[in-house]
């Protein structure tokens, strides 16, 4: 299924954007009221200078968005790393070499983290991560398989715990995601306009190891991708502390491309 899926989005070449577009329409129009609602809300607390029609009409370009973001990566699938990152825009590599200590990157839901996972072995990264069930049993089976493609060494949630904590002793980087909190122990922080509950997992890891923690955003634009690697962060203080400063690394990028953020859920713990 996903080699007929990879060669079909290989087939469209530069057609893939306005298909991934009208997809992402579509699946927006098809939403519960409720949906479409909290989508916007959640916009309109990013910036709370949109008037209604813009907080919607941005809900939707991050529906079309998200679609665009999985379509990219079945199109980068069947690509060595060094040919993905070809098309990529690299800022703060330098920040990658952290000595012995290990590392930690964690992104939030915003851009597209497959593409930066696509282009990792050919930035010298061996990445570990977690993956919850996508959607029905097939598609997490389909996505798990391509992200091992791509070098990921993949635990489910139950095996997370060691095995991240493993994966860090063997000198791979771990990658997670912050404001989508997959399992295990979370914190609420401010982000993006309010209060957000976000994984702990990073700090309590860091804590357990001294493995430094990278925050990192990968976004798309005309030209590829801009993937960001920020300056590993201060790791003093509590868990809420340490992750409040991930938040802060990544926000900008957020604010800066809006509609590449995508907020489906219940984003805010007062909402």
């Amino acid at each position: 299924m996903l080699s007929i899926l990879t060669r079909t989005v290989r087939t469209l070449g530069p057609l893939r954007a306005p298909a991934a577009a009208a997809v992402g329409a579509a699946w927006y129009t098809r939403l519960s009221r409720e949906g479409r609602v909290r989508a916007a809300a959640n916009h309109h607390r990013l910036q709370p200078h949109l008037d209604h029609a813009a907080g919607a009409a941005l809900a939707r370009r991050s529906y079309q968005e998200y679609v665009r973001m999985i379509v990219d990566s079945m199109w980068a699938d069947p690509l060595e790393s060094a040919q993905v990152l070809k098309h990529f825009r690299v800022s703060g590599a330098e920040h990658l070499n952290v000595g012995d200590r290990g590392s930690m990157v964690v992104l939030p839901h915003f851009g597209n983290w497959d593409m930066a996972a696509s282009a990792s072995l050919g930035l010298g990264l061996h990445l570990s991560t977690v993956m919850a069930p996508v959607v029905s049993p097939g598609i997490t089976e389909m996505v798990a398989l391509s992200r091992q493609r791509k070098g990921l060494e993949i635990f489910t949630v139950r095996q997370s715990a060691r095995g991240l904590f493993r994966a860090l002793r063997q000198g791979r980087t771990v990658a997670l995601m912050l404001d989508v909190p997959e399992a295990g122990p979370t914190v609420v922080v401010p982000f993006c306009g309010g209060s957000v509950r976000c994984s702990a997992v990073p700090a309590r890891l860091a804590a357990a190891t001294g493995a430094a923690i990278l925050p990192v955003t990968c976004r798309r634009d005309r030209w590829g991708w801009v993937l960001e690697i920020h300056a590993a962060v201060d790791l003093s203080g509590d868990d809420a502390t340490v992750i409040a400063r991930i938040a802060a690394c990544v926000e900008p990028a957020i604010r800066a491309h809006p509609e590449q953020w995508y907020p489906f859920h219940h984003v805010y713990v007062d909402r």
